[in-house]
């Protein structure tokens, strides 16, 4: 796990910032490099190369503006009408980032697109120009989440005997997600999953049904930490 300044100082960052556009969209943008597939049944790692946008417990329905300054709930971001706290963690991915989405657990994986929220698409270059510039997250810019393309991956662990979300968002000018696999089909802790193309957003949220797990944020939101898929744990759990 890096400091979004580490990882925006790193030789082979710098050097795709650096690119021709037509290098960038062509070859950079879709690099999907060789990774170690990494396997601990007491974490969930994170599920997407990117920048932390928030971590935190919420209610379904409570609107998360309240909590670090966004303008949806968990209930209005899945389309759904759950009533348990979750532990909601965004991470934003750039276009210097890998575009792989990743596993965080073992787990069957069913999915579906969801509707728009609202009929106008909304492009998220105005986030990852002030974090690439400015090297901080602006929350004043996060209005895509609820305008564009969003798909909603519900996973079974075993480990945990319960379910989870990931919801992944794309950029409406190439308004693609795409998985390698079929429905319900069942993947490893840390393999490649999905991709979603250009700027885009994955949401890690698991309900607290369990009463006798405890789960813990490993990422610190008032932090601007970058973290890479299948690489960095983002919670861990175990039995209180």
């Amino acid at each position: 796990m890096e400091t979004l300044k580490e990882f925006l100082a790193r030789p082979d960052i710098k050097k795709i910032k650096r690119e021709l556009p037509e290098k960038l969209y062509t070859t950079d943008f879709n690099r999907d490099p060789n990774r170690a597939i990494y396997h601990d049944e007491s974490v969930f790692y994170s599920p997407a190369d990117g920048f932390i946008l928030y971590s935190n417990v919420v209610k379904p329905d409570e609107d998360i503006i309240s909590v670090k300054g966004m303008d949806y709930t968990v209930n209005e971001l899945m389309q759904e009408k759950i009533k348990e706290r979750c532990m909601v963690i965004g991470i934003f991915m750039a276009y210097v980032d890998v575009h792989i989405n990743r596993i965080p657990t073992n787990g069957w994986v069913k999915y579906e697109k969801l509707d728009s929220l609202k009929v106008n698409e909304l492009s998220m270059r105005a986030m990852e120009n002030h974090i690439l510039k400015e090297f901080e997250v602006k929350y004043d810019n996060i209005e895509y989440a609820l305008y564009n393309m969003r798909v909603k991956n519900r996973i079974f662990c075993p480990w945990i005997q319960q379910h989870y979300w990931l919801i992944q968002i794309a950029d409406f000018e190439v308004n693609v997600i795409t998985h390698f696999g079929d429905q319900n089909d069942f993947y490893t802790q840390s393999e490649r999953f999905s991709v979603v193309r250009m700027g885009s957003q994955v949401d890690l949220i698991i309900p607290l049904i369990n009463k006798k797990l405890r789960f813990e944020s490993l990422v610190d939101d008032k932090i601007s930490w970058h973290v890479e898929g299948g690489v960095d744990a983002l919670i861990r759990w175990g039995k209180k």
